[in-house]
């Protein structure tokens, strides 16, 4: 009787096992697929306020557009905007109808994700980043760049901020990093096993821009600990506000969080100069 127990017990064990290596392997290999959402979506059309932008990567080309409904020559403030997990850019640009004259709108997608071609990571959603914002300083060299980044993209805006100048930095709803977000998701996963690792908290340090938090009014998504413990850290003062109504999936499809977006930047003041 002892002995069919034992067996059964290591049985049990051994599936356990068994279970947690192919879970962690299937993490170990698919989670640029599982964090960045890497999927074609329907196709979004645009209408000729927007201008096309992209660039050649490994596999093929980062695509992106920009919104200038005045022309070119009338932007004053153009938001770039780094989105969240699985978001297509050019569905949430159909809620720019709430920018006033005057504002624009530029974003790319990641790597793999709706109209992008080639393979997402953290390192290459900075680096595709740091080239738009390149290119839209050349386009538009009479705007001011504001980063906004929302979820997912928090953790590329805060990094592209840390390495460039901008007028302002909006973060809509940012964790501290992203190993403690996913321990949520994925329980028991070994913090090494994850490559991308998206750490705001030590990132935020370097950035020298007026920044804004906004919030969801209900977030299951990132916890308000996660966001809090980053604002807590921000170098300089932060303003945080929540949007009322809103939740982690809703918020950018709601005419506060514009409202509050527009009215932030418009108080923004251009940061000094890094040292060289």
């Amino acid at each position: 009787m002892q002995s069919k127990i034992f067996r059964v017990a290591l049985s049990a064990s051994a599936a356990a096992v068994g279970g947690f290596a192919a879970y962690w392997t299937l993490l170990a290999t698919r989670q640029e697929h599982i964090l960045f959402d890497v999927r074609k979506l329907p196709v979004v059309h645009l209408s000729d306020d927007f201008s096309t932008y992209s660039h050649i990567v490994p596999g093929g080309m980062v695509r992106g557009y920009v919104y200038h409904p005045q022309g070119e020559q009338a932007l004053q403030d153009l938001f770039v905007y780094f989105a969240g997990r699985g978001e297509d850019v050019r569905a949430t640009a159909q809620a720019l109808h709430w920018l006033p004259e005057g504002f624009g709108f530029a974003a790319v997608n990641y790597r793999g994700v709706a109209d992008s071609e080639g393979h997402p990571s953290e390192v290459t959603s900075v680096e595709d980043a740091c080239r738009l914002a390149n290119h839209l300083r050349k386009a538009f060299p009479q705007a001011r760049l504001h980063v906004i980044g929302r979820s997912l993209g928090t953790g590329v805006a805060i990094q592209l901020s840390a390495l460039q100048d901008f007028a302002s930095l909006q973060l809509v709803t940012p964790y501290d990093s992203l190993v403690e977000v996913a321990k949520r998701r994925f329980p028991l996963v070994p913090p090494l096993l994850l490559r991308h690792q998206f750490n705001s908290l030590a990132h935020c340090k370097e950035v020298a821009a007026k920044t804004q938090v906004l919030l969801a009014e209900t977030d299951d998504v990132v916890l308000l600990e996660r966001s809090q413990k980053l604002i807590d850290a921000w170098p300089t003062p932060v303003g945080v506000k929540t949007i009322p109504g809103s939740d982690h999936h809703n918020i950018m499809r709601l005419e506060e969080t514009w409202l509050r977006l527009v009215d932030f930047a418009l108080t923004a003041v251009l940061p000094e100069p890094k040292a060289a």
